[in-house]
């Protein structure tokens, strides 16, 4: 039994399917290291920088132009080339979250923090709102370990203060403290003034000791005299009517805690930032304005 071959003709012109060169017949094949591809370029790209730098060879140019791909992803945002150029800064804002404004910043601080310098500065610099929150919570840390570290120095400084002079006073120690107390709250122009002498030298023994020397040199009850003016000094009896007016008119005085305030009364000093009238000072204060009328005549 024959098997029966069936064969297709080639079309007509097409080179036979396993045609050989003849003989005399010559191939030429360029090799991929010796082609350069910028010789088909255009001039203008062909010597520009970004082109020279891969010799012509094609398999580096093609190599380069994955990695960047790689590195750009599927999101790809334009370098700006200044700070002029807007168009270029905004897509880079819309991509990487930065707020349109810098009011429109939803940033976490402690309450009375005001962040609207701190917010403008993010916008200025296209930061992102969550680097922005980051920033702001490594910059309150700081602060907070700033602060942190002047009270524990100040609370140092106390101790040291109150140890020495312990060792001075020994028993009179609580009697002085209070005297030097007493004559800073009386003798400051205000809360303020009383607060930075407080804050700047309140743990000095120097000046405590100044404090304490000062309200001892006084005579016996004219210490309450202090929150006007001091007691102790003669006045004429114009000045002693004036002193005796200003007193009476102003129900603050400790002269009236008890009775038109309540000085007397310590939380509620704290709570309205008075300075306390103990019963020994209200006395003391009815003993000047006592002295006052003496000296009207």
């Amino acid at each position: 039994m024959t098997e029966q071959m069936t064969t297709v003709a080639p079309e007509a012109g097409a080179a036979p399917v396993n045609a050989q060169p003849t003989v005399g017949e010559t191939t030429t094949t360029t090799p991929a290291s010796s082609y350069n591809f910028s010789d088909a370029l255009a001039p203008e790209f062909k010597n520009h920088p970004s082109i020279l730098k891969f010799g012509g060879d094609i398999n580096k140019l093609s190599k380069s132009y994955v990695e960047l791909q790689s590195l750009m992803g599927q999101s790809k945002v334009a370098i700006p080339k200044d700070e002029n150029d807007g168009v270029a800064w905004g897509l880079y804002d819309n991509a990487f979250g930065v707020p349109e404004t810098a009011d429109k910043y939803d940033l976490k601080a402690p309450e009375g923090v005001s962040l609207d310098e701190f917010k403008t500065i993010m916008k200025q610099n296209h930061i992102p709102q969550g680097v922005a929150q980051k920033l702001l919570d490594a910059h309150l840390g700081e602060f907070d370990r700033y602060e942190n570290a002047i009270k524990e120095q100040t609370k140092a400084e106390q101790v040291k203060c109150e140890k020495e002079l312990k060792q001075e006073w020994g028993a009179a120690y609580d009697e002085k403290m209070d005297i030097a107390t007493r004559v800073l709250d009386k003798m400051s122009g205000s809360k303020e003034e009383h607060d930075y002498f407080l804050n700047k030298i309140g743990n000095d023994t120097r000046f405590i000791r100044f404090l304490a020397r000062m309200g001892e040199s006084m005579s016996e009850g004219t210490l309450g005299g202090l929150e006007g003016q001091a007691g102790g000094f003669t006045k004429t009896p114009s000045e002693a009517k004036a002193e005796f007016d200003r007193i009476m008119a102003d129900p603050n005085d400790a002269y009236f805690a008890g009775v038109k305030n309540k000085r007397n009364d310590m939380a509620w000093c704290r709570e309205h930032n008075q300075s306390y009238v103990s019963e020994k000072e209200r006395q003391e204060r009815v003993a000047y304005m006592q002295s006052l009328m003496q000296m009207m005549g």
